[in-house]
């Protein structure tokens, strides 16, 4: 994600300022030797609580009065604590930040960087990677039917269930209403495995009537599926071809699963 390649920097830097600190506690003047230890406990925090608590006890062995020990002690533990605490909160925010909040899954903009990185991994290593577009099929009947609480509460479903079927190395994202997206490492023949999972997950949901006069429809999705670099060979290419195998899905009746393959003419498909 964005930012990550800078902050993988910042516990290295506060190691050498620590280890640099702390060296200089020992050979600077006595009373500015517990002002410099504090820096290098500072510093040590920022590296992890671990790296503060060895410090703090490094500080034991300093030359300095054992109250001034006891009290860097102290500062190292205190320290280590607040920093583990914020980024802690920090991890959970950018969590937040990148998911859905309705159906838990991620949100279109973790999976537009998540899709970039993984055709980025293609071009430099070779192999595939498979978009899958899943739409639910008549929602807006449904949510007529029913009501939008309830149509909420299907969502809800629906990403739950797109979650426990997909693969731990699968990416899968809410892009917004009813539409939602997997990206698949692995050929067409993988996302077509991961799509048909998930589509009968969904149908799966369709709940008992609640009385005669309930027409709703049954849940169902379709799906469209793309291949990078087999059917596509830039982002916006992958999208259209997927898409428009989605829109194949729904004309041919919905509740199936359509590859981009298919709609290709065999000259401008690469061999998979």
């Amino acid at each position: 994600m964005p930012g990550l390649g800078e902050r993988s920097h910042l516990p290295a830097a506060a190691v050498v300022v620590t280890l640099l600190a702390f060296a200089g506690a020992w050979f600077a003047p006595g009373a500015a030797r517990p002002a410099i230890a504090v820096i290098a406990i500072s510093a040590a925090a920022a590296a992890g609580p671990l790296a503060a608590a060895a410090v703090g006890l490094g500080a034991l062995a300093l030359p300095v009065p054992w109250s001034v020990r006891a009290a860097l002690v102290a500062v190292a533990v205190a320290n280590g604590l607040i920093h583990a605490q914020r980024r802690r909160k920090s991890r959970e925010l950018a969590s937040r930040t990148f998911t859905d909040r309705l159906t838990g899954l991620r949100n279109y903009d973790y999976f537009a960087e998540a899709l970039r990185a993984e055709l980025a991994r293609v071009r430099r290593y070779g192999g595939c990677v498979t978009l899958v577009l899943l739409d639910l099929d008549r929602f807006k009947a449904f949510n007529d039917a029913r009501g939008h609480a309830a149509g909420n509460r299907l969502l809800h479903a629906v990403g739950q269930a797109i979650a426990h079927e997909k693969r731990d190395a699968d990416i899968a994202a809410r892009f917004g209403g009813e539409e939602f997206a997997v990206l698949v490492p692995g050929r067409t023949a993988d996302g077509v495995i991961v799509a048909e999972r998930m589509r009968r997950a969904i149908a799966d949901l369709t709940p008992a009537p609640t009385s005669r006069r309930d027409f709703s429809p049954p849940i169902s999705a379709s799906a469209g599926i793309a291949t990078f670099p087999v059917d596509a060979r830039a982002p916006q290419e992958l999208f259209e071809l997927a898409d428009q195998a989605l829109y194949e899905a729904k004309r041919r009746g919905r509740d199936q699963v359509v590859e981009a393959a298919e709609l290709i003419e065999p000259p401008l498909r690469l061999h998979a």
